[in-house]
């Protein structure tokens, strides 16, 4: 008697969904790889070509500025915002307008650091 193969959800679901989380965690796992060697390379560059860990303790306890933020959305998003009366965007210009209510929240967590 041959053996029939009768695909049921058991037998399809199982396997797809180990498939499906392995390629999730092997993606998960190189990009946070690679933003961690970018990480470490912009800390490398802005402390003179090689990691200085009193600078690092110091940027973690917020007494250090970080190294500035290069090519992200945001940064790019924050310079084009600089519009005038004009209707034209004055490329450069890094306008942000905090609310009130940001202004109080960022003054109280600048309290509880210190």
């Amino acid at each position: 008697m041959p053996f029939k193969w009768k695909p049921d959800a058991r037998k399809v679901q199982t396997p797809l969904a180990a498939f499906t989380m392995a390629a999730l965690v092997f993606v998960y796992a190189r990009t946070s790889i690679q933003a961690a060697k970018r990480n470490a390379e912009k800390h490398r560059e802005a402390d003179g070509g090689q990691i200085n860990w009193h600078n690092e303790s110091l940027r973690s306890h917020g007494r250090l500025e970080r190294p500035e933020k290069q090519n992200t959305v945001s940064q790019l998003i924050g310079v084009a915002r600089g519009k005038d009366g004009d209707g034209d965007v004055d490329v450069g210009k890094d306008v942000v307008h905090e609310t009130e209510a940001e202004r109080l929240i960022k003054e109280r967590a600048r309290k509880g650091r210190n």
